[in-house]
């Protein structure tokens, strides 16, 4: 795959939290760095407990360019947001990476 498949601009957004003057906490998310994915969706999967609404997870992959991306961050592709729950590097292809990613439906 060439740099040309990467065709979708993404935000990579961080977790930051601060004490509010009232003593709680407030949590908001940063802007980090924009980024060129390309987006693949990878499936979906169904949760759910005895007399709970059932939870759709949705699963998929983006390459990119190795960057600051982390576990835990979030990439709004599209105006919807994914929690990244893995980095891996991109094999055969060094300078890429690899984001594994889920969002919930409920």
């Amino acid at each position: 795959m060439s740099i040309a498949a990467l065709r979708t601009l993404a935000v990579l957004e961080s977790l930051s939290q601060a004490e509010t003057v009232f003593g709680g906490r407030s949590r908001t998310w940063t802007e980090v760095a924009a980024v060129w994915i390309d987006l693949r969706p990878a499936g979906h999967r169904e949760a759910g407990d005895a007399g709970a609404r059932p939870v759709l997870t949705e699963t998929a992959e983006a390459e990119a360019r190795t960057g600051v991306a982390a576990r835990g961050m979030r990439l709004k592709a599209g105006g919807e947001p994914w929690r990244i729950v893995a980095v891996q590097p991109a094999r055969p292809r060094p300078g890429r990476m690899i984001l594994k990613l889920e969002r919930a439906w409920p």
